[in-house]
C-alpha cells in the first residue's frame, strides 16, 4: 500500500475497505499545518455528511470509497465520525479543550494520525482569511499562516475556491478546495471537493442536511 493508500485507511474504516498496512506508517509531523481552534467555526451545528475518497494504488490504478459522516461543532468541541455501512460509528475523532481524542470500534486499522482527518476538515471548512469579502462582491482574499499562503476565490460573496500552499519546506504543491452552496441559510457549502496534492488523493464531501444546536444546549 502506498503513502496515499495509507493515508486513507482511517476515513475508509466506514467501509471497511482497506486493510493495515504491513510496515510502515505516517506521523503527525509528515502534515504541516496548525489545527485552529473549534470556536473558529462560529456556527454550533451538526452536519450529515457522504464523503467518497479517490487515489491512485501503488500500480497507478484508480481507487474509490465512499461513507457516510457527521460533523459536530459543540460549545469548545469538534467532533468527525465515520459510519459503518450499518450506520454504527466506525471512528470518532474529538478536537477538545483537552486535546484530541479518538474512539476506533475497528482495532489495528488506524494507521495514520487523526490529526490529518481533523487538518482536512479544517482547511476544507473553517474559516482562515483575517478579513471577508464584502456581501456580494467578487474577488480574491490572500493570507499567510505559518509558512502556508493561502489564496480564497468569492463569487457574488460566496467563497467558490481556496488553495493552500507552502511557502517553505516540504511537501510541494497545493491542497485545493472547491465550493458548491446549495442551502443559503447553511454554514456550510452542500459540495467541497478537497483535491490533495501533497499526499494524491481526493475527498469529495457532500453536505445532505445541517441542524443548529440551540444556545440553551450548546454548552
Amino acid at each position: 500500500m502506498n503513502r496515499s493508500a495509507r493515508l486513507l485507511t482511517l476515513p475508509l474504516l466506514a467501509t471497511a475497505a482497506c486493510q493495515s498496512p504491513r510496515s510502515g506508517g505516517l506521523l503527525s509531523a509528515d502534515y504541516p499545518g496548525t489545527l485552529q481552534p473549534p470556536t473558529a467555526l462560529a456556527v454550533e451545528a451538526v452536519w450529515q455528511q457522504h464523503v467518497v475518497a479517490s487515489w491512485r494504488g501503488p500500480d497507478g490504478e484508480p481507487n474509490e470509497r465512499g461513507f457516510d459522516a457527521a460533523l459536530q461543532r459543540r460549545g469548545g468541541s469538534l467532533v468527525v465520525v465515520g459510519l459503518s455501512p450499518m450506520g454504527s460509528v466506525g471512528f470518532s475523532v474529538t478536537q477538545g479543550p483537552d486535546g484530541v481524542e479518538v474512539v476506533n470500534h475497528i482495532p489495528d486499522q488506524m494507521v495514520i494520525p487523526p490529526r490529518f482527518i481533523l487538518l482536512d476538515v479544517q482547511r476544507a471548512f473553517f474559516p482562515w482569511a483575517a478579513e471577508t469579502m464584502s456581501q456580494g462582491a467578487t474577488g480574491e482574499i490572500i493570507t499567510s499562516r505559518v509558512d502556508e499562503r493561502i489564496a480564497e476565490r468569492y463569487e457574488r460573496g460566496r467563497l467558490v475556491e481556496r488553495t493552500f500552499t507552502r511557502t517553505s519546506g516540504e511537501p510541494a504543491g497545493t491542497v485545493h478546495v472547491s465550493y458548491e452552496w446549495g442551502d443559503e441559510a447553511w454554514a456550510l457549502p452542500e459540495r467541497a471537493v478537497l483535491d490533495n496534492h501533497w499526499f494524491d488523493y481526493k475527498l469529495t464531501i457532500t453536505t445532505s442536511s445541517e441542524t443548529l444546536i440551540p444556545a440553551e444546549a450548546a454548552r
